[in-house]
């Protein structure tokens, strides 16, 4: 039986939705177990390699892997239909393409593994390939890994009349090619999960809305194969999206502030944080993301970022720019969600720290210029203090601890998401 500690759970980025692409004749090998994220004994992350990175293609069926040690390509995995996501699994040995519009989600083997041998690990690096596990359900649309797990939340179709559900895997699961644990709900709606231990937080709808987004949040325990409901929280949160979680707290986003449900043991108590009373008609805050070891989680929304103190039981306009030219182009975190990352439309990547409640460390230049119609997104390595910022069909790699730009490479198909497969490194710190 595996032991892993309330930190480790909790060591993973937050949730959005999800869907990514192929041509290529694939072989499927055995797969192995996978092993948990380990410290070599080291105290240095310096014998874990680079991984590999999965890109999907725009207009193809595909996901293409690329070696990060040399930026060549592996191999192109052919899928059933163009993955409209891309996401790393819990433990990042698998690409998770999701197919949201055509209810299905595909799984490939990176190739990039560990296995216990004496009194060390060995590190393998195989053929990438499609393993035969998928899922089948109606949208899957919430991809939300928390530690060595991930909840899928298939929202359901109000059309046709199909309720949602949701799924819990884990990189072993996959590997054996089956689910852990599902619910099924009795309506549908546009939900998300949070996983705590044997606990999930999840959401609830009135049938009678008539809205897609719920309201209510109910507690969930497993048990066996599925679900038990313990409880069903008293406290609101209308138009309900987005959610994120730390040590002590699982938050989430609603249309009239943030509720917070503080877990000690087996109890789980809420807090509601209104928004601000000078926030602009119309906006609300619609997505959380942050670092386990903070209380103060960063809240996105059409008008900018917002600090969610919950602490202090506040939310405040998150004034990251020191210019009031500069705007987010695009964000993201690094492998640790110890920094928050905003790159700029002068080009510039701004690192926010954690562990000073999010205030600016360093800015690195990557673009000298970025067209006004870019869409570039990061992807942060888990092993190392690298990001890798894709930008048309340029990738470029940034060590976030030199502050600089250490390499580029070309692509010759164009890219739509992208995840980073490998060995991830433990933290060597704590906060």
């Amino acid at each position: 039986m595996k032991i892993i500690s309330l930190k480790s759970l909790l060591l993973a980025c937050a949730a959005t939705a999800l869907v990514g692409c192929g041509d290529s004749e694939t072989n499927i090998t055995e797969l192995e177990p996978t092993q948990p994220p380990i410290d070599n004994g080291h105290g240095h992350d310096d014998e874990l390699g680079k991984g590999r990175l999965a890109i999907a293609d725009a207009e193809h069926a595909l996901v293409h892997i690329f070696d990060l040690e040399d930026n060549s390509l592996v191999d192109s995995i052919s899928l059933e239909h163009k993955a409209e996501y891309l996401y790393a699994s819990p433990e990042n040995r698998y690409a998770v393409a999701v197919q949201r519009s055509v209810d299905h989600v595909e799984f490939i083997d990176g190739g990039v593994w560990q296995e216990l041998h004496g009194d060390h690990y060995d590190q393998h690096a195989d053929a990438p390939s499609l393993t035969h596990f998928t899922l089948h359900d109606v949208k899957p649309t919430h991809y939300v890994p928390r530690g060595d797990k991930a909840a899928v939340f298939f929202d359901g179709n109000k059309e046709t009349g199909a309720n949602a559900s949701l799924s819990l895997l884990s990189d072993e699961s996959i590997a054996e090619e089956k689910i852990i644990a599902e619910h099924h709900f009795d309506t549908y709606m546009h939900g998300t999960a949070e996983i705590r231990g044997e606990f999930v937080l999840t959401t609830l709808r009135d049938v009678n809305l008539e809205s897609s987004l719920p309201e209510d949040i109910v507690l969930l325990e497993v048990h066996g194969d599925h679900f038990h409901e313990e409880q069903v929280f008293e406290t609101k949160c209308p138009a309900l999206h987005g959610s994120f979680q730390n040590e002590t707290y699982t938050a989430f986003a609603c249309g009239d502030g943030v509720l917070a449900i503080e877990q000690q043991g087996e109890v789980f108590t809420t807090h509601k944080l209104a928004n601000p009373v000078d926030m602009p008609e119309g906006v609300r805050i619609g997505s959380l993301m942050g670092s386990a070891e903070s209380n103060v989680m960063i809240g996105g929304s059409r008008a900018g970022f917002f600090l969610v103190d919950l602490t202090a039981e506040q939310i405040t306009p998150f004034n990251w720019q020191g210019e009031e030219t500069l705007t987010s182009v695009t964000y993201g975190f690094d492998g640790h969600n110890e920094h928050m990352l905003i790159l700029d439309n002068t080009g510039q990547l701004n690192l926010f720290a954690a562990e000073n409640n999010w205030t600016l460390e360093k800015r690195i230049p990557v673009f000298e210029n970025l067209a006004e119609d870019a869409a570039p997104f990061i992807i942060a390595s888990k092993a190392h203090e690298l990001i890798y910022v894709i930008n048309g069909q340029e990738v470029t790699t940034i060590d976030l601890h030199d502050g600089e730009v250490v390499g580029h490479f070309d692509l010759d198909f164009t890219p739509s998401k992208a995840a980073w497969l490998g060995v991830a490194a433990e933290e060597e710190h704590d906060h």
